[in-house]
């Protein structure tokens, strides 16, 4: 006969091998920079139980740019990094063993924001003052856009200088166009009362992928299926964002403290619905990722970028663990 206290021990036994065999999976996600807007999925993933529903216990961590995200997913120290596409290919053609698996924002964001109304196409920047910044990813592929549109550095008046002295510039009307983000200029620009045209350079024939999610090589090979349930609750997250800006931008200030107009950051998540897909990807789940888009972007970054040791395209990105 079973004794009360052998009862309650069963009891214990059962409860503890229950709490065990459902205890969510832990993982930690660096993100690309400190909090921003295009960011908001990732939050709201996290801010509305997606992670939770998929048994996923995830400790979202800012970043310091996306270079040093890709080093500390390389490293497995942080096995799941949000990045600059055009930066992971980069650190893999490198040697970093990290393998891109979702492309989210995937028309870059880099462009010419110009204040002069005039400019509607390439050819109207002839003469022009361009601000850019030599060491940053839009000047390393200013030249690949002039290139691709009939033009020559000698065709613009190239003015180098730190990206924080670019608005200053365009503001106070010394710069005709700076080279940069669309969606962090253009919005500030227009708050400032300027008419703003924009010529993206990838709709002007120049590859440049934008945010994606990145994972350590070996942590994908032994995980495949926590980073794909990372990835349906990141693409919930995502599309519950795009669904309900106002709602998600409200969530977005509350954890972030950001101090910025909701307006600016409802401005982003316009830009981020407008970049889900290229040309490649049309038709396409959200996510998934062109073989042809890799290849033209590798071959910008090693002609007028700093890459170095160019892959075969399959070796920088999967779409096998994406929700289909």
């Amino acid at each position: 006969m079973t004794s009360y206290k052998q009862a309650c021990g069963a009891l214990l036994a059962l409860s503890l091998m229950s709490s065990t065999a459902f205890a969510a999976d832990s993982v930690r996600l660096r993100l690309d920079w400190s909090w921003w807007a295009g960011q908001t999925p990732m939050i709201l993933a996290e801010e509305k139980g997606f992670y939770d529903e998929v048994d996923l216990d995830v400790d979202i961590v800012q970043g310091q740019g996306s270079k040093t995200t890709t080093m500390v997913v390389g490293e497995n120290a942080d096995p799941i990094g949000h990045a600059n596409l055009s930066t992971v290919a980069q650190s893999i053609s490198a040697g970093v063993p990290i393998t891109a698996v979702a492309g989210w924002w995937q028309q870059g964001p880099i462009s010419l924001i110009c204040t002069d109304p005039n400019i509607k196409t390439p050819a109207d920047v002839k003469g022009k003052r361009i601000g850019s910044t030599p060491t940053g990813s839009d000047g390393q592929i200013l030249p690949a856009f002039l290139m691709a549109n009939g033009l020559e550095l000698t065709d613009i008046s190239l003015v180098n200088m730190p990206g924080d002295a670019k608005f200053a510039g365009i503001a106070s009307g010394q710069l005709d166009c700076i080279s940069g983000d669309d969606y962090f200029y253009g919005p500030q620009l227009k708050a400032q009362g300027k008419e703003v045209s924009i010529l993206k350079y990838a709709d002007w024939g120049v590859t440049n992928l934008g945010f994606g999610i990145v994972v350590n090589s070996d942590y994908l090979s032994q995980n495949p299926e926590i980073v794909k349930r990372f990835l349906a609750a990141t693409r919930k997250g995502l599309e519950y964002t795009l669904a309900n800006k106002d709602e998600a931008v409200e969530i977005f200030l509350k954890v972030s403290g950001n101090t910025q107009p909701a307006e600016f950051h409802r401005g982003v998540l316009d830009a981020y619905e407008a970049s889900l897909h290229t040309k490649g990807t049309e038709g396409k789940p959200i996510g998934w990722m062109a073989e042809s888009d890799w290849e033209s972007m590798n071959e910008t970054l090693a002609q007028f970028g700093s890459m170095t040791g160019e892959k075969e395209a399959a070796a920088y990105f999967s779409n096998d663990q994406l929700p289909q």
